[in-house]
């Protein structure tokens, strides 16, 4: 499995915002941050899934996202569409984790998906503010043999905020 170019991953991730192409992803920020309470309480059964007391949404403060010390779902800014033909994952800038962020692990990204996806993140010190325009995370794209395309529960997905 070969991971592929920046340069042709940036092909599949639809602009604006800018993106920012490495050598073997592409680094893409986020529009929306939603808090997760310590004490919620997550479901999973077939179509349900709630987390009680619902996210509450982080509104900047200024040009920053201030995210105090919890867990956080973010959505990606730019919408991703995977081919057929690749796999994706989306992994922390190492900036981030050099500033004591921590983002929960990737799930694979399957062919065929198409949406602004989310992913976890941990902030386990007191503090982090974060630019709205900074760059979160990195995309990477891998050759992939597909038996179909992703037909799930998240397909299409779409920021709340627009």
């Amino acid at each position: 499995m070969s991971v592929w170019p920046g340069s042709r991953t940036a092909r599949f991730v639809k602009q604006p915002p800018e993106v920012k192409i490495n050598p073997n992803g592409v680094d893409v920020g986020v529009s929306e941050v939603w808090r997760i309470e310590e004490h919620a309480r997550s479901t999973l059964h077939g179509k349900i899934r709630e987390t009680e007391p619902p996210k509450t949404l982080v509104t900047p403060e200024g040009d920053f996202f201030v995210l105090a010390k919890g867990v956080y779902e973010v959505r990606l800014s730019n919408e991703v569409e995977i081919p057929q033909n690749a796999v994706a994952m989306l992994l922390p800038r190492s900036t981030l984790n050099r500033l004591g962020v921590i983002k929960s692990e990737t799930a694979v990204w399957d062919s065929g998906y198409k949406g602004f996806g989310t992913q976890t993140v941990f902030v386990p010190i007191h503090s982090i503010r974060i630019h709205r325009d900074e760059k979160w995370f990195q995309l990477i794209f891998m050759d992939a043999e597909a038996s179909g395309t992703y037909e799930g529960h998240w397909q299409n997905e779409k920021p709340v905020r627009a």
